[in-house]
């Protein structure tokens, strides 16, 4: 079977060969109907000359048969030797008898005469190539004294029509040829540009790997098969942590030169039998068969996770690419391609939530969570737009003076039927799709009007800090939302801060400084929130138009016992940019005491105030006014002994 399908004529070729003989075919009846013109064209103009040369003898020889010279009347028509096309003539009297006569040797002359050759045109049916029989009456004065008959013969016709007919076929040759010849260039074109566009619809030009489609499409043969030979296959899905930073700070060439690394890495870590595919733009699957166990699905994506998980040089710089990678197993977590897919999906978004350069095995209770993050995602949408959240804000206060100077805006959302929804919860539900521009909107203008309504009292200055998203700042009209809020809400740009982390402003560093200078022009304060936890590189934060650096919570929390030395380098390097402290998540008085003796310029925490509601801030302000102990004082009024009050 595989040789009678080697040597069978191609689809292309069969087609070509059908056009040319539908083209020979044209040819030949476009030659026939031509042939059939020109015949009767000649026989046409072979009459019309032979009625001619009746008409002239007719003229001539009208004395002649009225004086019965005949001798004189066939010297007329001997003069006929001169023209070819006659074969044969003769004058005939008006009774029918024969007057003279003149014939080519060889050829009778006609037997016809009078009445019989005068209606030889009108009655005589003749065929296409048989002699043309003509006749011309003889008149004198008005009275027919006979008839002249002229009888042309068709050879030079026919050897014409031979002559024509072989110029046909030899045209016809040679458009035939002409015909095959670009046919056959055509069909090789073609049959090249079928051949590319079907490499092209099933692979991804980069890196040489199966495109989404043929990967779905040999993902749905490869079960079909399994369901009936009882095979097992593990789905693994990889993608690349961080590759857009990559783009971003080494350029798009940078990124695909990666790109390649891995589709490289990818094929070495499993066997030639398994099926690798880039699927997106730094997506891949991996599909694998197993033998027996389930687990040798995760081992093959850790394995995977292992050998991403390593720098790849590439020509400006060397990359470390990790990737979060999902699996499920068939027929264990599912019994079809789109159940499969989804598994695998959601094991590779447990795969990213839990950090970078991590293998997660798909598990049913998974399948919950996501349907909990897709119904809280549409419960969220509603909830912004019909203004079910809520804010409460976490005071910060002066380690100086002691006194509040500041807060931070914190979203809280009641659910009618699950109660209270953690941030920690919805707002990454947020990020992973379009609602945390909307979300941060809605903050950032609630916020800002709270904020006016505190600093509406002479001599206050509280500013409100928010906190902004990376999809947020990446906004081509964020600076310019943010300014028609502010005018919206009358806040004074300098007593709003935009709190912003170093991993936000690294994913896209070019748009996100200038947004921050746009910001800083406004007269909008700009905080580096998290500091500490992501790049913290010096070159950074020198770029960073930054007015104030928040140490992250995790330094905090050991000290005083533990952690002064990177705490004490991070308050004297914002010091020496003219940057302000704020240490956020201080929860002791002792963790308070070294922080103030250490120069830091602001304190945040559970120990200083709880997020709080509108109302009790208002509530707090006003008794700042009766109280202005400093928090490091032991009195009564000391801000830190204000959390039963708070």
């Amino acid at each position: 079977m595989k040789q009678s399908d080697d040597y069978a004529p191609s689809p292309m070729k069969e087609t070509s060969r059908v056009k040319l003989a539908g083209f020979g075919v044209a040819l030949l009846i476009s030659g026939f109907v031509l042939l059939v013109y020109q015949a009767i064209s000649l026989r046409s103009a072979l009459t019309a000359d032979a009625n001619v040369q009746a008409d002239m003898i007719a003229d001539n020889v009208s004395a002649s048969v009225m004086f019965d010279d005949v001798r004189s009347a066939q010297e007329t028509l001997h003069s006929l030797r001169k023209v070819p096309y006659v074969e044969s003539a003769g004058i005939y009297t008006v009774d029918g008898k024969r007057f003279a006569t003149y014939a080519r040797p060889g050829v009778s002359a006609p037997q016809r005469g009078g009445a019989q050759a005068a209606n030889v045109e009108t009655g005589g049916r003749r065929f296409l190539f048989d002699d043309v029989f003509v006749a011309s009456n003889i008149t004198q004065n008005g009275k027919t004294l006979g008839a002249v008959v002229v009888v042309a013969t068709t050879a030079q016709m026919t050897a014409q029509l031979v002559h024509f007919a072989l110029f046909i076929l030899a045209a016809s040759l040679c458009a035939l040829w002409i015909a095959f010849v670009i046919t056959s260039r055509m069909s090789a074109h073609i049959a090249h540009a079928e051949k590319k566009l079907e490499y092209l619809a099933s692979t991804d030009p980069l890196t040489g790997l199966p495109n989404r489609r043929a990967f779905y499409d040999a993902l749905s043969d490869r079960l079909q098969r399994g369901a009936q030979g009882g095979i097992r296959a593990a789905l693994i899905l990889v993608d690349l942590d961080d590759f857009k930073n990559v783009n971003d700070t080494l350029g798009h060439g940078a990124g695909d030169e990666l790109l390649k690394h891995v589709a490289v890495a990818l094929r070495q870590s499993v066997r030639t039998a398994d099926l690798v595919s880039r699927i997106g733009g730094d997506e891949f699957a991996v599909l694998v068969a197993i033998a027996k166990e389930k687990a040798e699905g995760i081992r093959t994506a850790e394995r995977i996770a292992r050998a991403l998980a390593r720098p790849f040089d590439l020509p400006r710089a060397s990359v470390v690419a990790s990737a979060s990678v999902g699996v499920s197993v068939y027929p264990d977590d599912a019994a079809d391609v789109a159940s499969l897919v989804s598994s695998a999906d959601i094991a590779l978004y447990a795969a990213k939530s839990t950090g970078k350069n991590a293998a997660v095995e798909f598990r049913p209770s998974m399948t919950v969570e996501a349907r909990r993050r897709a119904r809280l995602e549409t419960e969220l949408r509603k909830a912004i737009e019909t203004n079910e959240l809520s804010l409460v804000y976490q005071p910060q206060f002066d380690c100086r003076t002691g006194r509040m100077i500041g807060v931070e805006a914190l979203a809280r959302w009641i659910h009618p039927v699950d109660g209270e929804i953690s941030p920690i919860e919805f707002v990454p539900v947020a990020e992973d799709s379009e609602l945390i521009v909307a979300l941060g909107q809605w903050v950032l203008r609630r916020a800002c009007r709270d904020g006016a309504r505190w600093n509406a009292e002479p001599g206050l200055a509280l500013h409100v800090a928010v906190n902004v998203s990376a999809r947020q700042l990446r906004q081509a009209r964020y600076s310019e939302d943010v300014k028609a809020v502010l005018a919206e809400s009358g806040l004074s740009p300098h007593l709003l801060e935009l709190e912003l982390t170093e991993s936000q402003l690294m994913a896209n560093m070019t748009a996100g400084v200038e947004a921050m200078r746009q910001l800083r022009a406004a007269g909008i304060r700009l905080s580096l929130d998290d500091f500490g936890t992501g790049y913290s590189s010096l070159s950074y934060l020198q770029s960073f138009p930054v007015n104030t650096l928040k140490i992250d919570r995790a330094f905090v929390k050991p000290l005083p016992r533990d952690g002064q030395p990177i705490v004490t380098a991070i308050i004297s390097m914002a010091h020496s940019f003219g940057i302000a402290v704020v240490a956020e998540g201080v929860e002791d008085q002792a963790q308070l005491s070294w922080l103030a003796d250490a120069g830091c310029d602001i304190v945040q925490g559970y120990l200083t105030g709880r997020p709080m509601p509108f109302e009790r801030i208002t509530d707090l302000l006003r008794s700042e006014c009766e109280d202005s102990e400093p928090l490091t004082s032991g009195s009564a009024t000391d801000p830190t002994d204000r959390r039963s009050a708070l």
